[in-house]
């Protein structure tokens, strides 16, 4: 049985005033947050560019300044590992600087940055790939935090449709390993078959969609079988590694969002929203809701909701303001007509 829990929606035109007000209608959900001892704040730092795929600092700071009031003194770790900064050759402190993370440490007593970026006591989190079954690698520092909050974006997606707080979560994956969430490689650190994009350099798609058009990437994707074969084995994937990583509460900060070619290479749209709930799949399903999509077309969430019963994306318990006056349906990402392929069999 689910334990129904409320999702919050606030609009409004301050940004973490709508993360305070969001958390504040469901604070009777947040008990545990109180009595945690080590809380990990886990933002979404996956681009060195544009600024708006990240998660802004003003939404770290209204998260972190609402645990105070609850709990003055309990350690909070803002924890990331950037994908991105990996395949740029750079580590996950220089997103950290870039983007005014380190005045958090000044600003909040017990509060203090981290990142997984070369963590070696990994857990294993097994996956679907095109070459097979293989798994990846999960920093084990997960375990210890007894509270875990993913602080996120609402954005379309390159392979999974769209992107919310569970998925959020991938930043606990080994970086070298994050690209086999997709299910197009073998593994470049693991014992498993190779695929060609295993042998190409670490970031050269990255690279690729930096230099190039949107539109030819996609065109190129359109026509690789093994991408048409992997969007059927990542909805499959995330909902392992969520397992291992699952938050004990979703903030999504939707002031501004992500539409088409997300999650880095999309246009921004402006929504001045925020949603947050202790059943991450509500979270994100309203979220989805807000940004035009079913959330039973998102093959995680509806795994997740109906195979896994880890949560539930209806609005019962939605408090907040009007979700109909705020939804704007979001332009899909360019191969969204083939990441709906999703529930055919992967095999």
């Amino acid at each position: 049985m689910i334990d129904k829990k409320k999702v919050s929606l606030i609009k409004g035109d301050n940004r973490k005033e709508n993360i305070r007000k969001c958390l504040t209608l469901i604070q009777e959900d947040l008990g545990p947050m109180k009595k945690a001892k080590n809380i990990l704040l886990k933002p979404n730092l996956v681009a060195l560019l544009p600024d708006f795929a990240n998660t802004h600092i003003e939404a770290i700071e209204a998260v972190i300044e609402f645990i105070r009031e609850r709990a003055p003194e309990t350690p909070i770790t803002v924890g990331e590992s950037s994908a991105s900064a990996f395949y740029k050759g750079f580590p996950t402190t220089k997103v950290f600087k870039d983007y005014d993370y380190y005045r958090l440490e000044k600003k909040y007593a017990g509060v203090k940055l981290t990142d997984f970026d070369n963590d070696t006591d990994v857990m294993q989190s097994p996956i679907h790939s095109v070459v097979g079954d293989t798994h990846l690698r999960i920093t084990k520092r997960v375990e210890e935090f007894d509270y875990k909050i993913s602080l996120a974006i609402p954005k379309t997606h390159n392979f999974a449709q769209a992107t919310f707080g569970i998925k959020n979560m991938a930043g606990l994956v080994l970086r070298q390993d994050m690209a086999m969430i997709h299910g197009m490689k073998g593994g470049i650190e693991v014992d498993a078959p190779k695929t060609l994009l295993d042998r190409l350099p670490p970031g050269t798609v990255s690279k690729a969609r930096r230099r190039f058009p949107p539109w030819l990437i996609n065109f190129l994707f359109r026509q690789y079988p093994v991408y048409r074969r992997s969007v059927k084995m990542i909805h499959h994937n995330i909902v392992e590694f969520a397992k291992r990583t699952w938050p004990d509460l979703v903030v999504l900060d939707g002031f501004v969002c992500m539409e088409n070619n997300g999650p880095v290479d999309g246009t921004s749209v402006d929504m001045r929203i925020a949603v947050a709930s202790a059943d991450p799949v509500k979270a994100d399903g309203t979220a989805a809701r807000a940004i035009g999509f079913d959330p039973a077309e998102i093959g995680y969430l509806y795994y997740l909701q109906n195979e896994e019963k880890m949560g539930e994306y209806s609005l019962d318990g939605l408090v907040g303001d009007d979700l109909n006056k705020v939804i704007k349906v979001f332009k899909r990402h360019g191969t969204y007509d083939i990441q709906c392929q999703w529930r055919e069999s992967h095999a």
